[in-house]
């Protein structure tokens, strides 16, 4: 009886993975059919050589934002996740809390004083003007994410440090890092395409055309264009090329991806 009731579950579950798997591949299937129905291969000659958005202009400006995005949020979090997870301080409870209570709050909400924050501090129509938002909305998610994975490591090994004489920062970067590997790579790759498909603090931010990001560059060849079939089959040609980047960056890290959710997941 248990093993029918294992099989069933098995069947279940891969049933929902294909479907989940499905839905995704379909909108990007009927993408790429949609782009070379009208013209073939010229459709993507025609938008890497568009005159008013530049396709490597558009693509270094998110993937500065986007890498410089990770780098940080990483960098903070793994700080903050050990020190809310192995150092115990007074009002460590209440701030934890409190950042986390920041999920809670859209990015939509606060797009007034966000603006009137940029603008104070001259960072309207700047690369850093989209990064420091970015990384602060990021943030909470991956704190709780690496937080998780460190209440999860012994804390026999920290304290066989301290013995030997290792400092904070010493533990936190010879002994914490290394073992967290999975889990970084695992905030790594989702803050930066999180950061890479942003729309609405670039839309925000950004005035000039230099600096667009891939998702205000689409949205721009979008409202540039007719709607003849020939546009249509460019529309999406422009979508493939400009999410192509960071469909890569998933696929090359899907492993680490995986392991790193699987282990936060196991307690030590």
């Amino acid at each position: 009886m248990r093993v029918k009731e294992t099989t069933s579950s098995k069947i279940l579950t891969y049933a929902i993975l294909l479907m989940c798997a499905f839905l995704w591949i379909l909108p990007l299937g009927i993408a790429v059919t949609k782009s070379f129905t009208v013209n073939g291969f010229g459709n993507y000659a025609y938008v890497l050589q568009y005159d008013k958005i530049h396709y490597s202009r558009v693509i270094s400006n998110s993937m500065f934002i986007s890498v410089t995005v990770s780098v940080v949020v990483t960098l903070i979090t793994s700080l903050a996740g050990y020190a809310f997870s192995k150092m115990h301080f007074r009002g460590s409870k209440v701030i934890y809390g409190a950042i986390l209570a920041c999920l809670a709050v859209p990015v939509a909400a606060v797009t007034s004083p966000l603006f009137a924050t940029i603008k104070q501090f001259h960072l309207l129509d700047t690369h850093w003007g989209v990064i420091v938002p970015l990384v602060a909305f990021n943030a909470p998610m991956m704190l709780l994410m690496i937080k998780n994975y460190f209440d999860g490591i012994p804390n026999e090994l920290l304290e066989s440090a301290r013995i030997d004489g290792a400092g904070s920062f010493r533990i936190w970067f010879q002994f914490m890092m290394p073992l967290s590997v999975p889990m970084l790579t695992n905030v790594l790759v989702l803050t930066f395409i999180y950061a890479w498909n942003d729309y609405l603090v670039p839309l925000l931010v950004m005035r000039s055309e230099e600096n667009y990001t891939v998702t205000l560059a689409a949205q721009y060849f979008m409202s540039s264009t007719y709607q003849s079939p020939i546009d249509v089959a460019r529309i999406y040609a422009v979508m493939i090329l400009l999410a192509l980047p960071s469909i890569l960056v998933y696929l090359c890290s899907q492993k680490f991806l995986v392991s790193g959710v699987t282990a936060g997941a196991v307690k030590g």
